[in-house]
């Protein structure tokens, strides 16, 4: 079948490209789509129009700015569209109403993955902001997710409650119908790794970065990379790595984190704050965003790894993408049992949880964790490796085939609104929701 995935740029495969998660996704739908044999192209959301983009094997990867990917006229006049079967929006929010977009003037079918849930983002977002919630930017996210919903023949969440939560958004929107198929057009595709990653490599030399701040190889650390974002819990964090770090005099803090805006800026000048006795003794390693490092040298041989976040509703529908990375390297996870991939490695004994707020344990499954001798690193990894295997991107991306393979159904168009469409029109008072006396009936569900 022909294809074209609609998703966010960089490719993260290009020269110095900056790898974020959403792109991660698009390559994560790309590559087996490709393995499948079926014909790809890539229409990318970046910055400034790219007429080529050098990704191998598909039949043309373009880039277009947010008002042109919105524009499926435009869309249709820059790119290949003739005998399009069907279109993936994946990755973030305006790429899948954009692929929405393009599935309907092409009427075709069209997959829809919410790589998060956008309005608990949103959410995390505006709690760091403080005061009351901003309207505006709620109604014109819900805007692009309702379109998505309404749309979309069939869906990918990156986490099993974010699945659940899509199943209960499409059936207030009145979805649900005569379909006994509303399930099977709901699916689970978690973060995962490309098959290179599943191999057995030999380690990494000790990072030269640290033996720069004066770290001697086999020296013990605790470390942090990936986004300072807003669902991060500097607190916990903070408090765990006093503990610890007093607790073992030679124990030391490594981060190589990326403050993403002026939130993760701030959570970052906070955490680093509650630890600044640490700071004269050269305990605090803070490698500065944009220097080179080679992040997998540091996760090799780390002692622990960090991934705590508040316990909102992002963290327990969203995802990380940084645990993949951890297990590959056996850097063993210190994680709170919010998002479900934390949960999964847990269950499978290649992270510590610890429940939300609970610094003492946390201190203690980081102390734990860099206790470990090198033998006991070595059999984590191997059983993180193995555990890798069962979640690459040809695995994961199961459901998507198996759609394409049967055609791409389309979702039964449903006459009627929608409860949420509905519900402008319901009295405030639920006394006066049905008018007249109450008429006895049976119910329903027994």
């Amino acid at each position: 079948m022909k294809i074209l995935v609609v998703g966010s740029g960089p490719w993260p495969l290009e020269l110095g490209a900056v790898v974020t998660g959403p792109s991660i996704r698009l390559r994560q739908f790309v590559e087996p789509l490709l393995k499948a044999k079926h014909d790809v192209g890539v229409i990318l959301l970046e910055e400034e129009r790219r007429s080529s983009v050098p990704i191998r094997g598909v039949f043309g990867a373009e880039g277009f700015t947010p008002d042109q990917i919105l524009d499926p006229e435009y869309l249709r006049k820059s790119i290949e569209c003739q005998f399009v079967d069907a279109v993936f929006g994946v990755g973030s929010l305006m790429p899948a109403a954009a692929a929405c977009r393009l599935a309907s003037l092409l009427d075709v079918a069209c997959w829809v993955d919410f790589f998060g849930d956008p309005m608990a983002e949103l959410h995390a977002a505006q709690l760091r902001q403080g005061g009351a919630p901003d309207t505006t930017a709620r109604d014109h996210i819900w805007k692009f997710v309702r379109e998505g919903l309404l749309r979309g023949d069939a869906f990918s969440s990156v986490s099993a409650p974010q699945r659940h939560a899509i199943l209960g958004q499409v059936g207030l929107l009145g979805r649900y119908g005569i379909d006994w198929e509303v399930c099977r057009r709901v699916h689970e595709i978690p973060c995962a790794v490309p098959a290179k990653w599943t191999e057995s490599v030999e380690l990494p030399e000790f990072p030269g970065i640290l033996r720069d701040y004066g770290m001697e190889e086999g020296a013990r650390y605790v470390f942090f990379g990936g986004s300072w974002n807003v669902w991060l819990d500097e607190v916990t964090m903070g408090r765990a790595l006093a503990i610890a770090l007093r607790d073992d005099p030679a124990l030391r803090f490594v981060c190589a984190g990326i403050p993403t805006g002026p939130a993760g800026k701030q959570i970052h000048a906070s955490l680093f704050k509650s630890l600044s006795e640490f700071a004269d003794t050269g305990r605090l390693v803070d490698i500065p965003p944009g220097t080179p490092v080679e992040e997998s040298a540091l996760l090799a041989h780390a002692g622990a790894c960090l991934s705590l976040d508040r316990a909102i509703p992002e963290a327990e529908m969203g995802s990380r993408n940084r645990l993949m990375a951890m297990v590959r390297w056996g850097a063993r996870p210190v994680v709170s049992m919010e998002a479900g991939i934390e949960t999964l490695l847990v269950a499978e004994g290649l992270a510590a949880g610890i429940a939300a707020g609970n610094a003492d344990r946390a201190a203690r499954e980081i102390l734990s964790a860099c206790a470990r001798t090198p033998t006991q690193r070595e059999a984590d990894r191997a059983a993180g490796l193995d555990w890798l295997r069962s979640i690459t991107f040809e695995r994961t991306l199961e459901p998507a085939i198996h759609w394409l393979a049967s055609n791409a159904p389309r979702w039964p168009a449903m006459p009627g609104e929608g409860m949420l469409d509905r519900w402008s029109a319901f009295p405030a008072d639920p006394a006066k929701l049905f008018e007249g006396p109450p008429q006895k009936k049976g119910w329903f569900f027994r």
